[in-house]
């Protein structure tokens, strides 16, 4: 056997034993790819079962930061202490009278007697010239009518509606044939005093309303109206309506009483009539007694009397008012009780009136006492439509009562057309 790297071709690689170099070199790549298996698998399922947490960025928020008060001016109670209430009985002040209007006549031979007013002040005519005549000619100067009595509408071509201007508060024409035929205009006014306030102040607004519904009168509601005015004297139709006690001082007393001597006419409404005997009734028939004497008599009004056929027929007398609660009380109750009626949820009683009283002076009707609260009615928006036809001939009779204002205004103008 010829020894190794002895040869031609024989070197020192000759010497490695490749077989064990490749059984070695198999084992460090075997360990290798192990190792390295190992390693990524490792890192795998680090990564495979590790929690991932994600980071969420906050909401802006908003502090919301009460502070507490800082005084500027030095702690004070706002309450003060008044003084003590002291009662003192209340002095009526009466009101100054106004100008009374006085009548003058002014005669000339040729033109009659013409009347003129004036307000407490002398009137004289002197014109510094008489009248020319032409000698020798005959004048003859004749007159249809006399001034001072009264002034034809048809000569001075005069309607009812050029006489509205507010100097009159009345003018009616009725049709003596037809009782409801009436036209012409009212100014409805309510009653004032020193110590008097008119209760259910909405009543006249819806008499009036009425009376435009009712009737061919053009109604208005006139301003407040004192009773020691001399205003009072162009008012044919007054209404008051009173629900506490009150008195008339001298002026109002003496000017009322005028009033009523020269052709006014009042309705005087009592506004708690489930009081029997009460204060305010008591107040309203007191007005009356001062104001006209012993000449205050009152009497009950019989159904006949032209106030209940003046316009609307009411045979039976005055529809009842607000004397009975009909809410609460039955009429079989009223009826059982020979007029007297309990309510169902207080003990007061309630008895119904079946007539008005009226005072008279020579034989005409000057004041109405109404004992049945009217007002209160005709303050009602509903389940009123009988009281308020009852006011209408309230209205229409002082309007068309002989010797009443309007009247008196008429004749004045009494060639109607």
């Amino acid at each position: 056997m010829e020894q190794r790297g002895t040869g031609r071709f024989h070197g020192a690689s000759d010497v490695i034993d490749l077989d064990k170099l490749e059984r070695e070199t198999q084992k460090i790549l075997y360990l290798g790819l192990i190792v390295a298996v190992t390693f990524h698998a490792a890192i795998g399922s680090y990564f495979m079962f590790k929690r991932t947490e994600i980071k969420v960025v906050k909401p802006p928020t908003m502090e919301l930061v009460i502070r507490r008060p800082r005084m500027t001016k030095p702690f004070e109670f706002k309450k003060k202490r008044i003084k003590q209430r002291e009662y003192k009985k209340k002095e009526i002040v009466q009101r100054k009278p106004s100008a009374q209007i006085k009548t003058k006549s002014i005669q000339q031979s040729i033109l009659g007697t013409v009347a003129s007013y004036e307000f407490n002040s002398p009137m004289d005519l002197d014109t510094g010239s008489g009248v020319f005549l032409p000698e020798g000619i005959d004048i003859k100067m004749t007159a249809s009518r006399e001034p001072e009595k009264q002034i034809s509408m048809k000569e001075e071509m005069i309607t009812l509606d050029d006489l509205d201007t507010g100097q009159y508060k009345a003018m009616v024409i009725q049709d003596p044939n037809d009782k409801q035929s009436v036209k012409g205009f009212i100014y409805i006014a309510t009653l004032w005093g020193a110590q008097l306030e008119p209760a259910y102040k909405r009543a006249v607004i819806n008499l009036s309303d009425a009376v435009n519904r009712y009737t061919k009168i053009r109604s208005k509601v006139d301003k407040h109206l004192f009773i020691d005015s001399r205003k009072l004297f162009d008012t044919p139709f007054v209404f008051l309506c009173a629900d506490t006690q009150f008195e008339l001082t001298e002026i109002e007393a003496r000017n009322f009483g005028e009033y009523l001597r020269k052709g006014g006419f009042v309705v005087l409404d009592n506004g708690t009539p489930e009081n029997e005997f009460g204060a305010a009734e008591g107040s309203l028939r007191q007005m009356l007694r001062t104001s006209l004497g012993s000449d205050a008599k009152f009497l009950p009004i019989p159904n006949m009397h032209p106030l209940y056929h003046c316009f609307f027929d009411f045979d039976g007398g005055p529809p009842q008012g607000s004397e009975v609660d009909i809410s609460q009380v039955s009429e079989a109750k009223a009826l059982q009780s020979g007029g007297w009626a309990a309510s169902q949820n207080t003990k007061t009683m309630y008895k119904p009136v079946f007539y008005l009283e009226g005072v008279f002076l020579e034989n005409r009707l000057v004041a109405i006492y109404s004992d049945k609260g009217y007002a209160k009615k005709w303050a009602s928006p509903t389940n009123n439509e009988p009281q308020l036809k009852m006011g209408v001939n309230m209205v229409v009779f002082a309007l068309t009562q002989e010797g009443s204002i309007a009247q008196q205004k008429m004749e004045f103008f009494s060639a109607v057309q």
